[in-house]
């Protein structure tokens, strides 16, 4: 059908629909599947210099797949205990969070009567039909048993993917070559490396970031340290969004733990750090030539967490730095950017890179 038939828009948006909706429904297999692929032109390029030394493309793969599971079960090991400080100062934040209620409680009844009259009904209200605090599920050893086989399969599903991938990678360029237009093996391999070069530095950017952070949060005197830096490790790969989610989190935990003013000094020197790593270290790292519009960054971004969450918002900036390339190599134009405004990078985020 030409792209000019009447139906095309109409075909094209039913298309559209139908992909997200299978999306959606196999996000089990799906996910792990594309997780796996990004992170294999993620690490492509590592392969080839690996392959460039001699040793063969399965031993080039195998190592690159350990190289991944063990730093994806570093993270997890890191994120343990993490995990658990976060647990166990949940209730105290609710209890702080209570008292705050409570003392801005005469302020706010002031503002409605609706308000009053909600109040005076739940206090005469009999005392058995309050509503009561459910406790919160914690996983048990049945649950664990019980979810297994589907993280077991979902791991499989990554690994053999990963290693497939990067094993016959090549093989699946030459397939997908279009002869009607400049998308072939050589512009497939441009754009993972774009992708992968982006990739690594904004990790080492994060990682960075997030040591110093951790490290401020140390000097001002704020419970679990480590915490923060790793947080501010992960939500700078999720631009705008995750480090706005941050400063809001670092902005009540100042509320928590300091009294007056230095309450929100935690989130300023957060933002404050966070813009100067916009605005000077990631641009210049990354790269003018890794030009991308805004608000095609924004609306990958929410489009990808609101399909899978966390794992979508961490592909999403890749998945779209590739496309672009992609969408490039067919113009014919050996560059990421067509000259529009706004680079990749944390200046035009909610004060943040990733």
């Amino acid at each position: 059908m030409s792209l000019r038939h009447p139906l095309f828009p109409v075909l094209a948006v039913i298309a559209a629909c139908g992909l997200v909706w299978f999306l959606q429904t196999a996000e089990h297999v799906m996910a792990p599947l594309l997780l796996a692929l990004v992170l294999g032109v993620v690490i492509s390029p590592a392969t080839d210099k690996i392959e460039g030394l001699g040793v063969k493309r399965s031993i080039s793969a195998f190592l690159a797949l350990i190289a991944t599971l063990a730093a994806i079960v570093a993270l997890g090991l890191l994120l343990g205990p993490v995990i658990s400080d976060a647990i166990e100062m949940a209730p105290r934040m609710r209890g702080e969070l209570r008292e705050i209620a409570v003392s801005m409680r005469p302020a706010l009844e002031s503002v409605t009567d609706l308000q009053e009259t909600i109040e005076q009904t739940l206090a005469t209200g009999d005392a058995s039909s309050a509503p009561k605090e459910e406790p919160v599920a914690v996983p048990n050893l049945m649950d664990a048993i019980w979810y297994a086989p589907g993280l077991a399969a979902q791991a499989m599903i990554f690994i053999g993917t990963f290693y497939f991938f990067l094993l016959s990678r090549n093989d699946i360029y030459r397939y997908v070559h279009l002869d009607d237009t400049n998308v072939d093996t050589a512009a497939l391999r441009r754009a993972e490396g774009e992708v992968s070069r982006y990739f690594m530095t904004i990790t080492a950017i994060n990682a960075t970031f997030g040591c110093l952070i951790g490290l401020v949060m140390t000097v001002l005197g704020m419970p679990s340290p480590v915490l923060w830096g790793l947080a501010a490790f992960l939500v700078n790969y999720v631009l705008y969004l995750g480090p706005a989610a941050l400063a809001c989190a670092l902005l009540l935990a100042g509320f928590i733990v300091f009294d007056g003013l230095a309450s929100i000094l935690p989130a300023a020197i957060y933002l404050g750090l966070n813009a100067t790593e916009g605005q000077f270290v990631t641009p210049g790292l990354v790269g003018k030539h890794m030009s991308i519009n805004p608000l095609l960054v924004f609306v990958s971004l929410v489009f990808w967490l609101w399909l899978w969450g966390p794992l979508g918002g961490i592909i999403a900036i890749p998945l779209l730095v590739w496309g672009l390339r992609i969408q490039q190599a067919i113009k014919g134009d050996q560059t990421i950017s067509s000259g529009t405004p706004g680079r990749l990078r944390p200046n035009r985020r909610a004060g943040a890179t990733g």
